[in-house]
């Protein structure tokens, strides 16, 4: 199930878009933490990052309910410029969410 490509990454966030197992025409988001990198500092100290799930980074499955308000939340920032999206995914989101009736169709998309 999480073989499927990345709709979002950046260096804090994962985010995929799944089939639900109980109906394919539902999509659930599936969001984890990165794993965080450590960096030097100017004095050349290590420094140790954690997110602030204490380090975690396992996936979490959202209900298809929030995975659409969520899915239209990226479909927006996408669309506002924001770098990190998979073209092809989008498309998946895009159809989704006009299917369930969250954004018109319209051809501004």
């Amino acid at each position: 199930m999480m073989n499927s490509k990345s709709l979002y990454k950046d260096s804090v966030i994962e985010v995929k878009l799944l089939a639900n197992d109980i109906d394919p025409s539902l999509k659930n988001i599936a969001l984890k933490y990165v794993k965080p990198g450590g960096y030097k500092d100017k004095e050349g100290n290590e420094i140790i990052e954690t997110n602030v799930m204490g380090g975690e980074t396992e996936w979490f499955i959202l209900p298809h309910t929030f995975s659409a308000v969520i899915g239209k939340k990226l479909f927006e920032q996408y669309h506002a410029g924001l770098f990190g999206f998979d073209e092809n995914e989008i498309k998946v989101l895009k159809d989704w969410l006009i299917d369930m009736d969250v954004i018109d169709n319209a051809m501004c998309y």
